[in-house]
């Protein structure tokens, strides 16, 4: 294997520099940012050819990808019909196939096969909801089978269109629903490997709790509530001393800190009262989280809970934020906010 396509593409790389001395380097490209949630934007590095790509929504309702290391556009994804809210990435360890998964305000899903030319590989079409907020694959590495996940705005219908929907990637095929009992808006999907009991779970963050429930057995693992009440918007997991915690933003200000094994809340650190967008990690020590209406970000030391933020460049709300090992600059972060400007910051 290319060690720098190893190196690359490694999800659990840790970064070593400080954030703290992240600075403004230039805007990137223009965006389609306006209404957009967590993941308005993607940005990877692509494991058959070992280059940096950008994806963004322009304002013709395509997804086109840029250069990460010169910015030049080399192809428009037409497909979405109306404003793009979503757009992840996934690579399949198992394989190393790649995906893109996006979503839009027509209540369509489209998985996008980069590994075949980013050709259509499945269209989903939901037929209520006002938006669909996230989406997801997952690998399971215990399973033959691999899966789409997607979840809805609330609606009135008693019906499964009210739900976390799950798929199958290899075929299509619709395999389930977890029902939306309490009929609220689920912001974000994560997956989540338990490995004391062998199982996939989906983590699905919306209004006052958290989720948790078995991939494809009627299980509800957990059901985490926030303390104050408030919408998680974004999260992620990771693992320190061999245990697994859930890392929260919130519409209050909270980033909350949760134990997955003991389903309980480990640490609650208070931003001072402002909307809590995009989280990302990003080392053991530091945690970076967009910042909406002061429209910066804030990097928040997890050891001493020193919160700084950082300059603003923006002029409206940050709401996506990723990292990336930039070819030219190593350590970056890329920004994007309904100014409708993806930004580029870095340490060297």
């Amino acid at each position: 294997m290319n060690n720098n396509i190893e190196y690359y593409n490694k999800i659990n790389y840790k970064f070593e520099k400080d954030p703290n001395n992240l600075k403004y380097k230039y805007n990137i490209i223009d965006i389609n940012c306006s209404y957009g949630y967590n993941d308005i934007f993607e940005v990877f590095i692509s494991f058959k050819d070992n280059k940096g790509y950008i994806i963004s929504p322009n304002f013709n309702y395509n997804l086109d990808i840029f250069t990460l290391l010169d910015n030049q556009k080399i192809k428009s994804l037409n497909g979405h019909i109306k404003h793009i809210n979503t757009v992840r990435y996934f690579i399949n360890d198992k394989n190393y196939n790649e995906y893109l998964i996006s979503t839009d305000d027509n209540y369509i899903v489209i998985i996008w096969d980069i590994t075949n030319n980013y050709n259509i590989k499945y269209q989903i079409n939901y037929k209520y909801g006002w938006y669909i907020f996230s989406c997801l694959l997952v690998f399971p590495h215990n399973n033959n089978d691999n899966y789409i996940i997607t979840s809805t705005s609330s609606t009135s219908n008693d019906n499964d269109e009210s739900a976390t929907k799950i798929y199958s990637l290899n075929n299509g095929n619709y395999i389930k629903y977890i029902k939306n009992t309490n009929n609220i808006d689920i912001y974000y999907l994560l997956s989540w490997y338990n490995k004391k009991n062998n199982k996939y779970y989906i983590i699905q963050l919306s209004d006052g709790k958290i989720i948790i429930n078995n991939l494809l057995e009627d299980e509800l693992y957990s059901e985490l509530i926030n303390q104050p009440e408030n919408c998680n918007y974004s999260g992620f997991i990771y693992n320190i001393d061999n245990n697994d915690y859930l890392c929260s933003s919130s519409s209050n200000g909270y980033i909350n800190i949760w134990d997955l094994y003991n389903k309980n809340i480990f640490k609650a650190i208070n931003t001072n009262n402002c909307n809590l967008y995009h989280i990302i990690q990003w080392n053991n020590k530091y945690i970076i989280v967009a910042d909406g209406e002061n429209k910066c970000f804030k990097i928040i030391n997890l050891e001493n809970e020193i919160i700084k933020d950082i300059e603003k460049q923006h002029t409206n709300y940050v709401i996506c934020i990723k990292k990336i090992y930039h070819p030219k600059y190593g350590e970056s972060l890329l920004s994007a906010a309904d100014d409708n400007i993806i930004k580029l910051w870095s340490i060297n």
